[in-house]
């Protein structure tokens, strides 16, 4: 498979993604700028995240449109895209935990009237009216929503503590790639997690078609590249 590439390689990659993300949060800045900093900066994590992802799964697909000696190139970009993706989700995540438990919190809108999450708990349980029971599981549609981003964010925390070359020998090739063929899962986890949040949080500036454009680019040239190498393999 050749020789893996430098660390000065690695550095520029590295560095180039972060410019992009750098680049996006500032693109995105002016459309979340009426909501309090930690808002704004937990909902442009959790799109650079999903946006990170969609392009993991891009690399493989891409891969088969360029020589075999750009593998080991295309491999690295993939995992340092992918331990950007987990960086900015697991930002998300934190962020979303802090504002849930202090000031400013997110407005849910339920059943035509809003409330307000009751600590990073609300998130997942609805308090009894009786203090002797136990708080119950939050079935809503936002409920829902954030068990969603609760099991892609244990994926997602997975395969980036795993990302590196080490834990890959370490887990042997075999377990390490059963592991990390969860990435087409997750993304489409994430993906539900953000639609239902754009239906459900007040004042979300983007729309269905922000998301479901860019999840439908992603999945087309997956098929193309998968019939393509179906059609080549069966000549």
């Amino acid at each position: 498979m050749g020789t893996p590439i430098s660390f000065g390689r690695r550095l520029v990659v590295h560095v180039s993604i972060l410019s992009l993300i750098l680049l996006g949060t500032s693109w995105m800045w002016a459309d979340f700028s009426s909501f309090p900093a930690l808002e704004a900066w937990s909902m442009i994590l959790g799109y650079l995240s999903f946006i990170l992802i969609g392009f993991t799964l891009l690399i493989g697909p891409l891969q088969s449109l360029f020589p075999a000696s750009w593998m080991i190139v295309s491999l690295s970009i993939r995992r340092a895209i992918g331990i950007w993706a987990g960086l900015t989700g697991l930002l998300h995540v934190i962020l979303v935990f802090v504002i849930f438990e202090n000031e400013p919190r997110l407005m849910i809108i339920h059943e035509n009237r809003s409330e307000k999450a009751d600590g990073w708990l609300g998130l997942f349980f609805v308090a009894s009216s009786d203090p002797t029971m136990w708080p119950s599981p939050n079935w809503t549609l936002t409920g829902v929503a954030n068990y969603l981003g609760l099991f892609a964010f244990f994926i997602l925390l997975a395969l980036w503590l795993t990302s590196s070359a080490r834990a890959e020998k370490w887990l042997s090739g075999s377990s390490w790639k059963r592991l990390h063929l969860a990435n087409p899962w997750l993304f489409v986890i994430v993906l539900f997690h953000g639609l239902i949040y754009i239906q459900s949080i007040k004042g979300e500036p983007h729309t269905f078609s922000d998301i479901l454009v860019f999840a439908a680019m992603i999945w087309m040239i997956r098929s193309i590249a998968f019939i393509r190498r179906a059609f080549f393999r069966k000549r």
